[in-house]
Order: C-alpha cells, then sequence, then structure tokens
C-alpha cells in the first residue's frame, strides 16, 4: 500500500486508475478536495468535496494537483471525476461526470502544476450527459462515451452517447444510443481498432429483466453503428465493461452471468464471436470484475471489486486460453473494492482501492480508498 486517503483535503474513493506522466503516477478521486460540492449529491459525499487530480512517487508521496470546485460560486469546473486521465502531448486530459456550464458534465485539461481548463461541457438533450469513462485518444482526437443524453428515450434522459473532442474543445456526437436492442447507458469508453471503434453498453439488448444484460457494439467513426453481440445473462454473461484488442481480437469481461454469476473473461471477433474464456467463482478468484483489463507478456491483469479470499476484492492475471490465477487478495486493511484498471510502469502494478486503508473522515469504516502497488 503506497497511499491510504483520508478524504479531506486529499481525496476520497478514487474509483480509477493512474497513469504515469514524465515518471509520476496520476489519478483522481471521485471525492474529496477543500472546496464542498454543492447541488444533488446522490450518494457521492458532497461534503467531502467534487474531487480531485491527484500525483503520487514511487515512494508513496501523494499531492494534490488540483480540487474540483464543481459550481460552487462562479465555478463551472466539473465536479465527480468517475474515471481515470488520458496522457496526450504531455498533458493530462479527462471527463467529471457532473457540474460544469450546463451541470452536465466536461472534458477537461490539467497540467502537472495544477493549471486546470474546461475543453467543453455537455449541455444533455441531444448532446451528451454524465461521461463516466476515460478518454481514449487517436490520431489527435479523443473518442469517449456518456451514459445519458443524446435524447429523451431512457426515461427522459437519454439513453448515452459516443463523442468525440478535440484538444480545443470541438465536440461531435458520433452517435446516440436508442435503447432497447440497440443498447443504453456506455459507462465504458471505446477502444480503437483499425478504422472504428469498439465499445459495449452495460444495459440494453434482452433478459435480465428490464434493463437488458448489455451489448457489444462496433461504430464506424462517422456514425454508422452495428451490435456484435447481446448478452444473454447465462453462459456468456452480463453486464460487459470496456474492450481491448489484441493481435485484432477484441477481449474484455462482465460484471455477472457466467457459470457462478460471478462475472467473464471472453473475447470477441470483430465478425461477433463471441467466446466465454473463464467464469469467476467470488471465493477465492474474485467476481464482479469491473475494470478494464491491460496486457502484457502473454497475460492480461485485471481487478475484480469483490471476492478473493478476504471479500474484499482481487488483482487477477488470466491467459488468452483462459487459464486465471489470482495474485492477490484485499484484506481492508491493505484495500478493498478496487474497481479501476492496473497500469504496468516500471515492471509493476499500480492502481487504487475505492475504500479500505484504514484512516480517513467520513468514508466508510474501513477507510477512503488507497493507491497501491503489485509485483506480478
Amino acid at each position: 500500500m503506497l497511499y491510504a486517503f483520508k478524504g479531506t483535503p486529499d481525496g476520497a474513493k478514487p474509483l480509477a486508475g493512474v497513469v504515469a506522466l514524465n515518471g509520476t503516477l496520476y489519478g483522481t478521486t471521485l471525492n474529496g478536495s477543500s472546496n464542498y460540492c454543492s447541488g444533488s449529491c446522490g450518494g457521492n459525499l458532497c461534503y467531502l468535496g467534487c474531487g480531485t487530480v491527484f500525483s503520487v512517487d514511487a515512494s508513496g508521496t501523494e499531492h494534490v494537483v488540483y480540487n474540483f470546485k464543481g459550481n460552487f460560486g462562479s465555478a463551472h469546473d466539473g465536479s465527480w471525476p468517475f474515471d481515470g486521465l488520458t496522457v496526450l502531448n504531455g498533458q493530462l486530459y479527462g471527463t467529471t461526470s457532473s457540474a460544469g456550464a450546463n451541470s452536465d458534465g466536461t472534458v477537461f485539461t490539467v497540467t502537472t502544476a495544477g493549471a486546470e481548463s474546461v475543453l467543453y461541457s455537455f449541455a444533455g438533450g441531444e448532446d451528451g450527459q454524465g461521461p463516466q469513462a476515460a478518454l481514449t485518444a487517436d490520431k489527435g482526437t479523443f473518442y469517449g462515451t456518456t451514459v445519458y443524453g443524446g435524447g429523451s428515450a431512457c426515461g427522459g434522459a437519454g439513453c448515452g452517447t459516443v463523442f468525440s473532442v478535440t484538444p480545443a474543445g470541438k465536440e461531435v456526437v458520433i452517435y446516440r444510443f436508442q435503447g432497447g436492442a440497440d443498447g443504453e447507458r456506455a459507462y465504458a469508453g471505446v477502444t480503437v481498432l483499425g478504422r472504428k471503434l469498439y465499445g459495449a453498453t452495460l444495459e440494453g439488448g434482452s433478459g435480465c429483466g428490464s434493463t437488458g444484460c448489455g451489448t457489444i457494439f462496433e461504430l464506424r467513426k462517422g456514425g454508422k453503428k452495428r451490435v456484435l453481440h447481446t448478452f444473454s445473462g447465462t453462459s456468456d454473461g452480463a453486464y460487459p465493461n470496456g474492450l481491448i484488442a489484441v493481435d485484432g481480437v477484441l477481449y474484455g469481461t462482465t460484471e455477472g452471468g457466467g457459470s457462478k454469476n460471478s462475472g467473464t473473461f471472453f473475447s470477441i471477433t470483430t465478425a461477433g464471436t463471441l467466446t466465454t474464456l473463464y467464469n469467476f467463482t467470488d471465493i477465492p478468484d474474485g467476481n464482479l470484475p469491473g475494470a478494464n483489463l491491460i496486457y502484457s507478456g502473454d497475460r492480461f491483469y485485471g481487478t475484480t471489486v469483490g471476492g478473493g479470499t478476504a471479500g474484499d476484492g482481487t488483482v487477477f492475471k488470466v491467459t488468452k486460453a483462459g487459464k486465471e490465477k489470482v495474485l492477490y487478495s484485499f484484506t481492508g486493511a491493505s484495500g478493498s473494492d478496487p474497481q479501476g484498471p492496473v497500469y504496468l510502469f516500471n515492471g509493476k502494478l499500480y492502481s487504487t482501492t475505492t475504500t479500505g486503508g484504514g484512516t480517513g473522515t467520513g468514508c466508510a469504516s474501513t477507510g477512503c480508498g488507497t493507491i497501491f502497488r503489485l509485483r506480478p
């Protein structure tokens, strides 16, 4: 455990992983900061603040790079960054799920010295609303998703969008999800393979009651979309996360479904052939694999939110053939509920846990979350 968050002013509840820039790691926390976060909080602990961008070095020294202010006073810089940062040309870029000029979330950039600028404020309606995924950079343009917006379907808030945005702040909605068989609620980002974007909707499709079990989609940058797979909630899994492309094949995880209803690891071709490669079983190998995978040395690495020997989540590795091994089971004191992807840096894996660590006020009783390092 490199660092245990304390809530305020250093941050709390890191839901995302970390990235490296100039030898230092950077990430976000959903809560924390020195600023009270006004507005509708839901379960976001607004008294702890609107979130932070932080840095941490290999020795565990943490520094708050930027404190989000939300819409407090005259500020419109965004609040509640759910996911992590993307590096492009020496700058850090990310999204906030709320606040901004229209209270529908933002795309922002921040320097390592802490100078933050809002590149784009979402406007809801036909535009997007509530981005909760990291941006994907391709040829100088960012691509991302929003959970809501794109019209008035899916209960009135819209079913979500896929968008592009330039570093200068020019935003274009590439696709508006329609719900039902088309999919809805893209909580994960997109991956680029060739000239197309691939991603997942957590809901939509069929099965799993009224919400649907989720879909995998292919999207041309010009806006033509097709559904590659509709999950059934049984052997193929349910509620998919983001994808990673390796040798022209897409790989990912589902949060539910599978033989033990604890999630799956799968591959899917660009023609839409899905193969379940591994079924999670909760104890001792984890359940709810909720973060994107990374790939290194013929192995995929990821995290599960729950399960493991203590029920506090795991870090695991798995081969293309589906041979899985738990690298570490969290214990609460060492962290709990890892929801971000791991990041390989100087031969070691780095990431965060949402709770745990044993310190902090106003958070879960086990702590406000941690930053950890793991030898793979």
